[in-house]
């Protein structure tokens, strides 16, 4: 048998229509949304959140039913992260304000290629000479366009983000004698402890806390803590001593303000009744001490020095439990402060330098 007959049998073979009646047309009929729901959930499952709500979803009307089940996007979420999710749930805002499931697994599937794919999808960028001492305080404003920053030299430094990035030719990149900054090197007779806004995304007055105690609502290492109203002038309008030792780091939430001491312990100040509302609340830290605090509507977390992370009821002020999140690290430029903003991470370090993580869609 020749080679051109062979070719002339093989397309032969190749062109033979299968009659419509058989059965190996209705098999090539079947396609994906011939499936059981079982086998449909189980491809999903290795899908992106973001696609599965923008695109997949919107192929058909079955596919829209089946992946508008909210207990199915509850369930991946509490998978994704191996744990439940909010950490509490028993809390007023819950009632006003129900969780979007789709949303949180997509922010969070968002995230998470984000930063575990970082080579790829963000640039670091490390600023110096900026400050020439230890950087305790950053803050991303306007969303993540300006970097305000304030350090040990008692100075504070305003740094546009887009300015970097327009001078930014590699992964990497070093800023000595930088002449992006904006400067004020006596902004402070003392450390440049924390930075506050008026509004983050649009912000328009930057306040700054010190060790020099001069500030709107000021934690002293004297264990005071200040009231300053602007309108009354310099002098403090009310002041409380609610820890026996240095006060460490604060929160405003409405109309309360909480407080964490070197004591271990941290305390809830009342300023519309104008008293302490709740004192002496143990904190489960044995050799470390606390170095900072966050309080929203949905938890109140209490970070340590050896990197725990402690989480305490928003509303009832009570310790539930606490998340190691490193042990003993192997630190060689610790981490002072670090801000998140619009996808842009700041961190301050011990090195006297500003590092930025910026996502490369803004390059």
């Amino acid at each position: 048998m020749t080679d051109n007959s062979m070719k002339e049998q093989l397309a032969d073979i190749e062109n033979e229509k299968v009659p419509a009646d058989s059965a190996a047309a209705d098999e090539t009929r079947l396609n994906l949304l011939d499936m059981p729901v079982e086998i449909i959930l189980k491809i999903c499952s290795f899908l992106d959140a973001y696609f599965l709500k923008n695109t997949f979803g919107k192929v058909c009307q079955r596919l829209e039913d089946i992946l508008s089940d909210d207990n199915l996007w509850k369930y991946w979420v509490h998978s994704r992260i191996k744990g439940c999710y909010p950490p509490i749930l028993e809390i007023k805002i819950w009632d006003e304000e129900p969780i979007n499931w789709v949303d949180v697994c997509a922010d969070m599937d968002f995230e998470r290629n984000k930063w575990t794919n970082s080579a790829e999808t963000v640039k670091h960028i490390v600023v110096k000479e900026m400050h020439y001492a230890s950087v305790d305080a950053v803050l991303l404003v306007n969303k993540g366009e300006l970097c305000v920053s304030g350090g040990r030299d008692r100075s504070m430094a305003i740094l546009n983000i887009s300015d970097i990035m327009a001078s930014e030719n590699g992964s990497e990149a070093i800023y000595p004698n930088s002449k992006l900054r904006q400067i004020r090197e006596d902004a402070h007779t003392g450390w440049v402890w924390d930075l506050s806004p008026d509004y983050p995304d649009s912000a328009s007055i930057v306040y700054s806390a010190s060790w020099d105690n001069s500030e709107v609502i000021a934690g002293l290492y004297s264990q005071k803590v200040l009231m300053f109203d602007l309108r009354a002038g310099t002098a403090p309008t009310s002041w409380y001593k609610p820890h026996k030792g240095p006060i460490l780091g604060m929160h405003k939430h409405n109309d309360l303000v909480a407080s964490i001491s070197d004591d271990k312990t941290m305390a809830i100040w009342d300023r519309v009744a104008g008293k302490i509302l709740k004192s002496d609340i143990k904190m489960p830290i044995d050799k470390a001490y606390p170095v900072c605090i966050s309080w929203s509507p949905s938890a109140l977390y209490v970070g340590d020095s050896r990197g725990s992370l402690h989480l305490f009821h928003p509303e009832k002020f009570t310790y539930l439990k606490s998340h190691e999140l490193w042990e003993q690290p192997p630190i060689i430029k610790p981490c002072n402060k670090l801000c998140y903003q619009n996808g842009v991470l700041c961190v301050g370090t011990c090195d006297s330098a500003l590092e930025f993580w910026v996502p490369d869609t803004r390059f």
